[in-house]
């Protein structure tokens, strides 16, 4: 439903505006900006004026506040847990917990061992001496310490059946495509080489050495970028669900000896395997020389330790938040207190939703949004039953993949754990464990359980979208369902003390839009069981393309920073999620003006949003969600009973023209 905005190494006229912890909303004065105009700014006006981004963020938004605010109040669960450090049972969510957050505190400790822990993974690639000895240590690191360089493996459910396959992923970069491409500022590629450089500094070179080996990593990632997915690519599930053969994917890796790798991850009986990106792997092999063996260590030695500097000594910690906090416009870092805090409920999500569920999740609530999705779905299924352009055919299966649509509210039940747990075993300082020694330890037992899902059968009816705590929701193409977490069941996006506009402008959005994804150029290749089958006749789905097609161009016009205009080819489908979502709770509000204008403001405030201009770039080359001001004023303009509940006429900023307006569903 919203953006991902995951800064990691490895996106009120009389105004109602709602403030965290409120369940009520406040009604300000009119502002300068006409709601005719532009309406996302009349009635965001004075929160964008208010709210600021905090000094230790890149964006504010109602999602990011509500999600720290569910972070706040896990923090004090946290406390009250860890305050027990050391009484708790062995494997036991508050062991985990308690010890987890001592060892990410424990600075001192962290300083006196990281840098053997890196030493010891990184040693066998520093000593090798040519292309099959790099290769040799690769495999070992992967084996022994579940980290990877130049590629790795992860796990699928296959396009036509239930059971789970390898994916094969090259290795992603730390700039994206478009920054290698193209530098989106002046001093970025320089800020990024001075990084590379400090890290390879702390891996034992010279300030010479490590200069020229970031130089070469830098130009050795730029031949790759052209290579490299586009956006579009990304979000297109008949590109990310591409099938090769084992000996297929064997031969794009002559260099690397492909052979060797996927034998010493034990993928020897699948007989087909997922790779997006071929062309990149091909080209990330081609680099993989003996003429190449100095740069290819460097790669590898800065990858690793990037992947480790967040639970690393503080120095090669600081090293990377100071990049990353200018690469993005961060002005301050967090205490290491908040650090901690984030970290471990960032690294045991499961144990600290089930936290949450306990007092933020009660039977009332869950019933009210199961109830909401009932209601939305029958106006769905009336809109399908009536549909003029789809055959008898394909109208039934629609009809039959919606009224098969799987519904989650609220988050997983007791025990319901998740397919692959990230830290299924927290080893406590007085028993010898460390920070980044229990990173290391849960990689390997992660990847154990990864690897022991080849084979087997993907649940359907699992949990598997997000956490509790998470302000967020979901479609999920391969077991037709969506999730609403309990996180999003908070003001301003849902309350049983608002009004039904505003539940239905909030909430009822959410729940319309993830509907609509079952729907949209991805949605309508899976079936109702979650197989890519092809349940339309040809006449259908090209009248279906070409209607979808008419997104982009549309959202394309709207300006979203100066100089940028929103990328209409990759925020289609969300674009028509949101456009369907809309018009469904428009015709559940139909006939009554004030419910009406309540939705449609409460639909204006939700997306309100404030980025560093970095992250703005970053998000209109790579995120496929459009930008808040575009994705307000694009979906209301889109829709019908916008026009009369404002009035809007040929003339207003708001009006498009009958004939231009977009629909889908």
């Amino acid at each position: 439903m919203k953006r991902e905005v995951k800064i990691w190494v490895t996106a009120m006229v009389a105004t109602v505006v709602f403030f965290a912890g409120s369940t009520l909303p406040v009604v300000q004065a009119a502002g300068s900006v006409s709601e005719k105009d532009n309406f996302y700014r009349s009635v965001n006006e004075k929160t964008l004026e208010t709210k600021q981004i905090q000094p230790t963020e890149p964006a504010w938004s109602w999602f990011t506040e509500q999600s720290l605010n569910n972070t706040k109040m896990l923090k004090k669960e946290l406390k009250t847990i860890a305050a027990k450090q050391g009484t708790y049972a062995k494997g036991t969510p508050e062991q985990k917990i308690a010890d987890l957050y001592q060892c990410a505190l424990d600075t001192e400790r962290r300083n006196a061992v990281a840098g053997e822990h890196i030493h010891q993974v990184l040693a066998p690639i520093q000593a090798a001496a040519t292309i099959q000895e790099l290769t040799q240590s690769l495999c070992d690191t992967k084996k022994n310490y579940g980290t990877g360089a130049f590629v790795d493996y992860t796990a699928d459910r296959m396009p036509n059946s239930l059971r789970y396959a390898a994916r094969i992923v090259p290795a992603g970069t730390l700039l994206s495509k478009y920054e290698l491409e193209k530098e989106p500022s002046p001093g970025a590629w320089q800020d990024y080489k001075a990084y590379i450089a400090g890290v390879l500094m702390e891996a034992g070179q010279t300030r010479a050495e490590a200069d020229t080996g970031a130089a070469a990593i830098l130009a050795m990632e730029q031949r790759w970028a052209p290579y490299m997915l586009t956006s579009e690519e990304k979000n297109d599930v008949a590109v990310v669900n591409r099938l090769y053969s084992r000996k297929e994917i064997e031969s794009m890796m002559p260099h690397m000896n492909g052979k060797k790798i996927l034998n010493s991850w034990g993928i020897g009986g699948e007989k087909k395997v997922f790779l997006a990106d071929a062309d990149y792997l091909r080209h990330i092999d081609m680099e993989y020389t003996d003429a190449n063996i100095k740069v290819l260590k460097n790669y590898a030695v800065f990858r690793i330790m990037n992947g480790y500097a967040p639970y690393a000594g503080i120095k090669l910690r600081d090293m990377q938040r100071q990049y990353i906090q200018k690469r993005f416009g961060i002005q301050k870092s967090r205490s290491d207190g908040e650090t901690a805090n984030r970290m471990v409920q960032g690294l045991l999500p499961y144990e600290f939703g089930q936290i949450y569920m306990k007092d933020n999740c009660t039977p009332a609530m869950v019933k009210d949004i199961q109830t909401m999705i009932g209601q939305i779905r029958a106006i769905y299924r009336s809109r399908l039953e009536k549909n003029d352009w789809l055959s008898p055919r394909t109208k039934a299966g629609a009809i039959d993949k919606l009224d098969s649509l799987r519904v989650f509210v609220g988050g997983p039940a007791t025990g319901d754990k998740p397919v692959i747990e990230s830290m299924p075993d927290v080893i406590p300082e007085s028993a010898g464990g460390d920070l980044l020694g229990n990173i290391i330890h849960n990689a390997v037992l992660t990847q154990r359980q990864l690897h022991e899902l080849l084979g087997t059968d993907f649940d359907l009816n699992k949990w598997y979208a997000f956490q509790p705590q998470d302000v967020n929701a979901a479609y999920i193409p391969e077991n037709n369902s969506i999730t609403i977490p309990a996180g999003i069941l908070k003001p301003p996006f849902y309350s049983p003390d608002a009004t039904l506009g505003m539940n239905l402008g909030g909430i009822g959005v959410i729940i319309g839009h993830e509907i609509s994804h079952a729907f949209d150029p991805n949605g309508s290749r899976y079936d109702k069981e979650g197989n890519m089958k092809n349940w339309w006749t040809k006449k259908d789905y090209t009248a279906f393309q070409q209607k979808a097609a008419q997104f982009g161009p549309y959202y394309s016009k709207y300006a979203v920073g100066s100089g940028l205009y929103e990328n209409g080819a990759l925020v289609t489908n969300e674009a028509i999620a949101d456009c369907g979502g809309l018009s469904v709770v428009t015709e559940i509000a139909a006939g009554r003006e004030s419910v009406l204008r309540d939705m449609y403001r409460n639909f204006a405030a939700i997306f309100a949003e404030k980025m560093t201009d970095q992250l703005l770039l970053q998000l209109v080359q790579n995120d496929p969600h459009p930008i808040g001001e575009a994705r307000v004023n694009g979906a209301l303009s889109a829709t019908d009973g916008f026009y009369s509940a404002y009035d809007i006429r040929q003339g207003d900023g708001m009006y498009i023209l009958p004939k231009d307006r977009v629909k889908l569903w």
